[in-house]
């Protein structure tokens, strides 16, 4: 008897699940995946309890806040347009805007999409706070006098300068607006100024020779000191006839009364000091000027030089009244309220307010008024 032989044999390529062991595998799988769901359910469920309790369940305004805050951060600056509508700038200059439209929460981004946010809410406030960011503005022209000297007390006396002798006054180009005659304090600064008129309380006795007077700028030793140094900067010579006629009481000369306008145009320095120097031309000229005696050396020298290559400069204590006056420039500052902080609440329907707040980083790295960024500057 010949033994059965299977017509196809068996192989363990072959091999595969019985009915039954598919069976138990299914019941186990069921029993598994019903217990995860069952979990899954119930975590969700707990989640959305805890969000419903907290006022921020999905139909809630929390993402469109978390993204507009997001958004302020990084922005390079901040402007509002209206009171539910701001623009946000990148660095390029590029805009993301955030306002509502009828019911809507609308956003707009650079390339010009716009898409609704969120609705269904009462209403939407952009609250921001201003920090002030200071840039330099166009320079401040001004023309007039920009050097006075102080007045003094006492009664005024003659200073007599003849010929071959020379006479220096001191004086300092304002560094700052407040040393100029009648400006307000400021925080500003010269940027320059230039010499025109010189008012000098002078007159002249007509003597032999020429019948003139020089007078002569140059940069002073130091700010306030009388001695000139370097070489000229501005002359100018004025006839006799140009200048009152000094006259005398009994062998005492007069004190002059007016002042003689002398034009020397330079460019001067803010900060530096220079010499006014007055020489007399001729033989036996001399010039006479108003001085007020003072108790103590001014601060500004008054200088003598007697007749004679040798002659050495003298101080004086007094004052000679002097106005100088010429064109003058100043810097100036101007001031911008800029957005450093917006604060932004949502009044759901039927829900509790949320609010959020963000700084605009870019202006709230440093405390510096004149760092931060200014709405129109881009990133450099």
């Amino acid at each position: 008897m010949t033994a059965f032989k299977p017509r196809f044999p068996l192989s363990a390529r072959h091999a595969g699940f019985t009915v039954p062991e598919l069976l138990i595998a299914s019941v186990l799988g069921a029993m598994l995946l019903s217990s995860l769901a069952f979990t899954t359910y119930g975590y969700t469920r707990n989640l959305d309890h805890m969000e419903e309790i907290a006022g921020i369940s999905g139909t809630d305004a929390d993402p469109a806040l978390r993204r507009i805050t997001n958004d302020i951060r990084q922005a390079w600056w901040v402007e509002q347009v209206s009171n539910t509508h701001i623009k946000l700038a990148d660095t390029e200059g590029a805009f993301t805007e955030y306002y509502t439209s009828g019911a809507n929460l609308m956003v707009k981004r650079p390339n010009g999409d716009t898409g609704v946010m969120y609705t269904s809410f009462k209403s939407i406030q952009m609250e921001p706070t201003y920090i002030d960011r200071y840039r330099e503005g166009s320079p401040a022209s001004h023309d007039g006098v920009w050097y006075s000297t102080l007045a003094a007390t006492g009664t005024p006396s003659a200073l007599t300068v003849d010929s071959g002798e020379s006479l220096a006054i001191a004086f300092v180009a304002p560094a700052l607006p407040t040393q100029v005659p009648g400006q307000a304090t400021s925080s500003e600064q010269v940027i320059s100024v230039q010499s025109s008129i010189f008012d000098v309380p002078m007159a002249f006795f007509e003597g032999s020779g020429e019948k003139k007077v020089t007078l002569t700028v140059y940069e002073g030793w130091a700010p306030g000191r009388g001695r000139p140094t370097g070489t000229a900067l501005a002359t100018a010579t004025v006839n006799s006839s140009s200048m009152p006629a000094a006259t005398q009481t009994g062998s005492v000369w007069n004190v002059p009364s007016s002042l003689v306008p002398v034009s020397l145009s330079a460019a001067l320095t803010p900060g530096v000091g220079y010499t006014l120097l007055i020489t007399p031309l001729g033989n036996t000229n001399t010039v006479v000027l108003k001085q007020m005696v003072q108790a103590s050396f001014p601060a500004d020298q008054i200088l003598k030089k007697g007749v004679g290559g040798s002659a050495s400069w003298v101080a004086q204590m007094s004052t000679i009244p002097l106005d100088v006056k010429g064109p003058w420039s100043a810097s100036t500052t101007t001031i911008t309220p800029v957005i450093n902080r917006v604060s932004i609440t949502i009044f759901p329907n039927n829900r509790p307010l949320q609010q959020r707040s963000a700084v605009v980083l870019s202006q709230g790295v440093s405390d510096d008024p004149w760092l931060g960024v200014v709405p129109g500057e881009v990133a450099p």
